[in-house]
């Protein structure tokens, strides 16, 4: 129940944090593109490692969320022909990555905790 709550808590940190860095002016969304970015990676990678003990799935599910997040802003620099560590350093400053990035990932590995079964 405890890592069910603070993941629900991160989750809310990280909608919170990106509404407020949005710059609808400016069509800059970062904070929510990370959102959706992790929640694909670990949808993919969830059913591959629901089978395995939690010492071996729960680093796949932390790294999907970390690349998971950061796909859609390199996608972003990418589109742009912007260098890609001046947008995700961009993002980091300006755009709110700074906070939605770790609450994506502190929310991912407590709610990883929270449904995954240790039996394997």
């Amino acid at each position: 129940m405890i890592p069910g709550l603070a993941a629900l808590a991160a989750f809310l940190w990280a909608a919170k944090s990106a509404r407020d860095s949005s710059m609808p002016e400016l069509k800059v969304y970062d904070g929510y593109w990370m959102m959706l970015g992790a929640a694909l990676a670990v949808g993919l990678v969830a059913p591959l490692v629901w089978r395995w003990r939690r010492e071996r799935s729960l680093p796949l599910v932390v790294i999907a969320s970390v690349i998971g997040s950061v796909v859609p802003l390199t996608i972003s620099a990418l589109t742009h022909n912007l260098p890609i560590m001046a947008r995700l350093r961009g993002s980091w400053i300006l755009a709110g990555a700074d906070s939605v990035g770790p609450a994506l990932i502190v929310g991912f590995t407590c709610l990883w905790l929270a449904i995954s079964d240790d039996a394997g």
